[in-house]
């Protein structure tokens, strides 16, 4: 996960990271779901999806080059620490959320359009997860 996250930091935005980089099998999302396995409960990872679905609903119909404010985003992050403190998520997963959110002014998501590629991101985690968890 690692060559992931290193990947990821050397974009600029997240809209950077393409789809066919993360989606298809053997990708990010796959090698992602297949680490987390068992150490990452799927409850977890549906309330943590769930948070970033309600904000995306808030984004239909906005222009993808207005630039992404909600700051919903950021609550996230003391979201995810408490749950890996309690061995609930991953550190590595908790790390890789950290560098796609950053802090507000490092982050990789400042557009909508970067938000809506986090979402397939996320999208896809879940799905392979799902493939991978018992």
């Amino acid at each position: 996960m690692d060559e992931i996250i290193q990947a990821i930091k050397a974009k600029t935005s997240f809209k950077e990271v393409s789809i066919t980089a993360f989606a298809p099998s053997d990708q990010w999302s796959d090698q992602i779901a297949k680490k987390l396995g068992d150490k990452m409960k799927t409850t977890q990872l549906r309330k943590f999806f769930t948070s970033i679905k309600l904000m995306e609903q808030k984004t239909k119909g906005k222009d993808k080059t207005e630039i992404f404010n909600d700051t919903s985003l950021y609550m996230l992050l003391p979201y995810l620490a408490y749950a890996q403190a309690r061995k609930l998520v991953t550190l590595e997963f908790y790390k890789l959320v950290k560098v796609i959110i950053g802090d507000g002014t490092n982050g990789k998501i400042k557009t909508v359009e970067d938000f809506q590629r986090f979402v397939e991101f996320m999208t896809a985690i879940v799905a392979y997860h799902k493939q991978y968890s018992k």
